[in-house]
């Protein structure tokens, strides 16, 4: 393709018209290694249809208000101030599967990451008895394991081609992702942070009516609340090894005009959350229901004007009933991102985000370091702007180039609870394998 900052791509190979971000990479899989082509020209490879890549994210973060925790909080993922962060070190199998094909298929994925990032697409940050964390040493503090693409695609020749999607996977919902060569921003805004689920255990079918608009269906696990809920990563949402009997529907309505240049995602996911057994008994105890409803929904709409000139504007919002850090009253959440892009030439982008994030009940954001996570103080707005450079000074390094202050109204999180508001400058250097 032509231009490297935006790429319109499937989600694997089961979302035929669902868009990603704004991507660094091309899809001609280029890399420091050629791409690993002494892996994946070789004939097993070829002829199996696998494809292995990897690359390797690290950036530095520096904070104007001089934390003493050196912790960027609020804002995570890149979260560590004034030091080096390895984000992300992954390697990625995958088999893509033919959807416009009249046969069967299967494919799939695998993502390992290594890197503090993958604290924030594992299952429960900081607990213990989980699938990922019980592969790393508990005393790792800021460097974890992650498995965040487990999953199975298979093709069914059923109408214009029906897939099914089984495992863990990256959800259909939002707009920016957990992996960092699919982002123009080093920073993620907090619809994605704080909003919206990261990953899914479960099944869904994706139907294409036409090359235009497809349909994505299907049930995953809701996971659950505990009276620490802010350590429970997304309070659930990204479950994989427990809680397998309580189940959400996940679906969206995704639509492309038919040049492409206007694309609409609609999404939702509700159902039922769990609790720990300790918050189920008092909740029966107290007359409380067993269960509380979460129901939880994303628009984005992305639209070029030129095909240099990239618009894309998010709004989420969710709601819980029975929240036990709410005092079992409902809690809601919502917010609205934008972001503009415009491509000075095919290597060199710059970037405007800007978002306004409400956490109504104080029940969504919080400190998420080891050791200090906990919920902030109360109910706040958060308000956040950011301006960036996404430079490729060869096709396999992308360079991310940011400036992002952060402000919130009504409480003091940044600075460990001692500020309203804080100034960040970062940059990372993404390096495709």
């Amino acid at each position: 393709m032509t231009h490297k900052f935006h790429l319109f791509r499937t989600l694997g190979a089961a979302l035929p018209i669902v868009f990603a971000p704004g991507t660094l990479y091309a899809e001609d899989r280029q890399g420091l290694l050629d791409g690993l082509s002494f892996i994946n020209e070789s004939s097993w490879f070829k002829d199996s249809g696998l494809y292995l890549n990897a690359w390797a994210d690290m950036g530095i973060v520096y904070n104007a208000n001089d934390p003493e925790d050196n912790y960027n909080g609020p804002v995570v993922f890149a979260d560590r101030a004034n030091e080096f962060n390895l984000n992300q070190l992954v390697v990625q199998l995958s088999r893509d599967i033919d959807t416009k094909g009249n046969d069967w298929d299967i494919g799939g994925r695998f993502t390992f990451m290594y890197g503090s990032d993958a604290r924030f697409n594992t299952i429960n940050p900081y607990g213990k008895g989980h699938w990922d964390n019980d592969l790393i040493s508990d005393d790792t503090r800021f460097y974890k394991i992650a498995m965040p693409n487990a999953y199975l695609d298979i093709l069914a020749p059923i109408g214009n081609g029906l897939t099914a999607r089984i495992g863990r996977f990256y959800t259909i919902m939002g707009y920016e992702t957990g992996l960092s060569p699919d982002n123009f921003f080093y920073t993620h805004p907090y619809t994605f942070q704080y909003g919206e689920p990261f990953t899914h255990l479960g099944m869904t079918l994706t139907y294409p009516f036409s090359d235009q608009f497809s349909v994505v269906a299907g049930a995953v696990t809701g996971g659950h609340t505990s009276l620490n809920g802010v350590l429970d990563g997304n309070g659930g949402w990204d479950g994989f090894d427990e809680n397998l009997n309580i189940w959400n529907f996940l679906g969206g309505l995704f639509w492309n005009s038919k040049d492409q240049a206007t694309r609409l995602a609609m999404s939702v996911i509700t159902g039922d959350v769990n609790s720990d057994s300790a918050l189920e008994d008092f909740r029966l105890q107290n007359g409380f229901e067993k269960r509380d409803n979460r129901t939880f929904y994303s628009f984005v709409l992305q639209h070029d004007f030129t095909e240099r000139w990239h618009y894309v504007l998010q709004h989420d919002h969710g709601i819980e009933q029975q929240h036990p850090l709410n005092n079992f009253r409902t809690a809601e959440w919502y917010g609205v991102q934008t972001q503009t892009r415009y491509d000075l030439s095919d290597t060199l982008g710059i970037g405007l985000r800007a978002e306004w994030f409400r956490d109504d009940d104080g029940v969504r954001v919080g400190q998420m370091c080891p050791g200090c996570a906990k919920l902030a103080s109360g109910p706040a707005s958060y308000y956040t702007v950011s301006a960036g450079l996404n430079w490729k000074p060869v096709k396999w390094v992308a360079v991310r180039p940011e400036i992002r202050y952060d402000w919130a109204d009504g409480i003091d999180n940044y600075d460990a609870g001692n500020k309203d508001h804080q100034l960040l400058f970062g940059a990372d250097i993404v390096v495709s394998f």
